[in-house]
């Protein structure tokens, strides 16, 4: 039985949060703790199998948590997945983290 992503009060598990912050330091190449443009494009290729538009780019800037430069920040990693889940696109989440290897038990294979 899949472990359950998000509390009642639709705050990630601590297995959830964990697992989004593994896959987040994969792309962190520089250890910087925000993801660049190249990292985040990374990102995205892998987990969609496509860069984000600049136009998502420029939604990532404006709403999510961000450097100054405007790189993504693990605040701004979590938001994304805490809207994205939150929202009830729970099959897009577990599709995520399915393809970063991780089990419906959240275990990294």
């Amino acid at each position: 039985m899949p472990v359950e992503l998000l509390t009642e009060d639709l705050d990630f598990t601590p297995e959830c949060e964990r697992a989004l912050l593994e896959i987040f330091t994969r792309y962190d190449k520089d250890k910087d703790g925000a993801l660049n443009d190249t990292e985040l494009q990374a990102f995205a290729t892998f987990t969609n199998g496509h860069n984000f538009s600049s136009t998502e780019l420029e939604d990532i800037r404006t709403y999510l948590k961000c450097t100054s430069e405007g790189w993504l920040l693990k605040e701004g990693f979590l938001q994304m997945y805490s809207l994205q889940t939150a929202s009830g696109d729970l099959d897009e989440t577990w599709k995520d983290l399915e393809k970063h290897g991780y089990t419906k038990e959240l275990v990294l294979e």
